[in-house]
């Protein structure tokens, strides 16, 4: 019998289980969302730059790296995306933050996910301009999602300030950093 004929009389439970196998090495979804907690007006966006950025963790466990890496996201994000005159302090507060879980993720899919709210306030006034609840998700399964997700950190930082940008001052910071 031909090494050919013998692969087309594999079992049905050993083809299910490769194909099986290959869906977890491919399978990834991302997810993202901002929702206004007060909305800012359209006037208040156009004239919104931010001059200062804080970012805190609230969360059981502190997460040094996350609360870094998102500083410096928001720092190259907010410049291109908020270009008015009247400065604001950008409060982030994390509420929740998921890391990855390599060997789960591989078997049976894992979720990274970063949750928190933005505040605008006004260096001048002290009053808030805009507050925002901002989610940045990213479930995957197999080895090539593991490895996309292997800097939770970096990737929902990115997110998050994309998202941000899109969501509230209408430029896709995404698409700014393809070109």
């Amino acid at each position: 019998m031909s090494p050919f004929a013998r692969r087309r009389k594999r079992p049905p439970v050993i083809r299910g289980l490769l194909a099986a196998a290959a869906l977890l090495a491919l399978s990834a979804c991302a997810s993202s969302e901002v929702a206004s907690i007060k909305a800012a007006s359209q006037d208040q966006i156009h004239d919104l730059r931010v001059s200062e950025i804080t970012v805190t963790i609230e969360t059981p466990k502190p997460h040094p790296e996350l609360q870094a890496e998102l500083k410096k996201q928001l720092e190259e994000a907010m410049p291109i995306c908020a270009k008015g005159a009247i400065d604001h302090r950008l409060n982030v507060v994390i509420t929740e933050f998921e890391d990855q879980d390599v060997g789960k993720a591989i078997f049976l899919g894992d979720e990274i996910e970063l949750k928190g709210r933005a505040e605008f306030d006004a260096v001048a006034t002290r009053e808030q301009t805009g507050a925002y609840f901002v989610e940045n998700s990213f479930a995957w399964g197999g080895f090539i999602g593991a490895a996309m997700m292997s800097d939770a950190e970096i990737s929902l930082s990115k997110g998050f300030a994309e998202n941000l940008c899109k969501e509230v001052f209408d430029v896709d910071l995404a698409q700014i950093r393809k070109n």
